[in-house]
């Protein structure tokens, strides 16, 4: 893991501003700068208000959820420096999206990663939400089970499960530090399928009553059960959940819709990540295409909150994957938003230039920087005050910086990154 002489805790300098007056607000401190400006000499149009479900954020750039690894061993449980990492990261008006977290103990995947399957699990993370809270930030907790992207020692000692019992390659880390293959899992039964709704919708419930979250993301993506259902290489059933993409995307749709009759469309979003994932899920471009065109007609009528399209088939991660090119060759954020008629993020190793000009192009309503946010707690403060991509931390673009295995160190590249100042004039 990467070392820095920084501080163990970044200071944010944080602008206020009333919730009418902060695009007029923004306006006059760009200009008084002479920075934040496109061609045209306007405000960046990523810090712009938006709607999202009920509530209106007043810049559009989001906090990707990202699995950090930063429990505390044990009980797995949110900590004072789990705390202070999503605080350092919020800002007025702003959304954060936390670490994805499991909706039951069998849907578990990783080693000091969060639960949302009890009671205890959602109220531990009510001092967290408070202190985004307390800077004028929202908060949406990601739900997901893991499906086959877990191991046996991490459920019990049970089988994991998935779509159909098709394994995948590699390895990953379980108790004591090591490492394990994966598994073939067990296919789910035809009734534990129909019972999986009801547990997402559970967990979004703890999540915003005893957790104080502001709403709730369904992972689609990275290869965990729902998009084992959604995708071909994954899904070889013969009940009303296999074969044809309506019934692969059935699931899915019923999880949401659970979701959405518990806590309200409003407070609902979904993650989808058609293409390439990092857990030895590949699919071909016709499939990215019919998946993205049939929810994009049925996640259009559903009145969500936003829906998040992220694509791992940009530089770097294509690489990751061992890919040397891209995988699917057409722009699949323009093509979604020809289709798709609600709030739309879009995600995937995006520079803060790219962000602007989807954001003027209108495809996207809201754009999810990851790595940008891990080295630049104060980012949506630096986008305002003019700085590009050029000018951000970017040494988190290294996966040994992601995850933490040693908890006496877990504060490194976690919480202490140097903090890069806005230029002068915009403070």
């Amino acid at each position: 893991m990467l070392r820095f002489a920084y501080a163990t805790r970044v200071q944010l300098v944080q602008k206020v501003f009333n919730n009418n007056r902060f695009s007029s607000q923004l306006r006059a401190m760009a200009a008084a700068a002479g920075t934040n400006t496109d061609r045209a000499g306007s405000l960046s149009p990523l810090m712009s208000p938006v709607t999202v479900g009920d509530r209106q954020l007043l810049h559009r750039i989001v906090m990707s959820p990202m699995t950090r690894l930063r429990m505390s061993p044990g009980t797995e449980l949110p900590n004072d420096l789990v705390a202070t990492y999503y605080e350092q990261r919020a800002s007025k008006g702003g959304l954060l999206i936390t670490e994805c977290a499991y909706v039951v103990p069998e849907g578990r995947g990783y080693v000091r990663a969060p639960g949302m399957a009890t009671d205890e699990q959602a109220a531990s993370w009510r001092p967290v939400v408070d202190r985004v809270h307390s800077k004028g930030g929202l908060v949406y907790m990601q739900l997901f089970h893991a499906g086959r992207v877990s191991h046996s020692s991490l459920v019990g000692n049970k089988p994991t499960v998935s779509a159909s019992p098709v394994g995948m390659a590699g390895q990953l880390y379980v108790e004591g530090g090591v490492k394990a293959d994966y598994e073939v899992p067990r296919e789910l039964s035809t009734q534990e399928v129909e019972e999986l709704p009801g547990k997402f919708a559970e967990a979004a419930v703890r999540a915003i009553e005893l957790g104080g979250f502001d709403g709730v993301e369904l992972h689609a993506g990275n290869g965990y059960l729902l998009q084992s259902f959604l995708a071909n290489k994954t899904n070889r059933r013969t009940d009303k959940y296999g074969g044809s993409i309506a019934n692969r995307s059935r699931l899915l749709l019923e999880a949401i819709d659970a979701v959405a009759a518990a806590v309200g469309p409003q407070r609902t979003s979904v993650k989808l990540q058609p293409g390439v994932t990092f857990s030895d899920l590949i699919e071909p471009e016709e499939d990215v295409r019919e998946t993205l065109d049939y929810l994009a007609s049925e996640l259009s009528k559903r009145n969500l909150a936003y829906v998040a399209l992220s694509s791992v088939n940009g530089e770097p991660y294509f690489r990751f994957v061992g890919l040397q090119a891209p995988n699917v060759h057409f722009d699949m954020f323009r093509h979604f938003r020809t289709l798709f008629t609600g709030t739309l993020a879009i995600n995937g190793g995006l520079g803060v230039e790219q962000g602007e000009q989807y954001v003027s192009d209108g495809v996207a309503d809201l754009v999810i920087y990851g790595a940008h946010f891990i080295a630049n707690a104060n980012l949506p403060e630096l986008v305002a005050g003019g700085v590009k991509t050029g000018g951000l931390n970017m040494g988190s673009f290294n996966a040994k910086v992601w995850y933490s295995k040693n908890p006496a160190e877990d504060a490194v590249g976690y919480t202490d990154w140097p903090l890069v100042q806005p230029p002068e004039g915009t403070q």
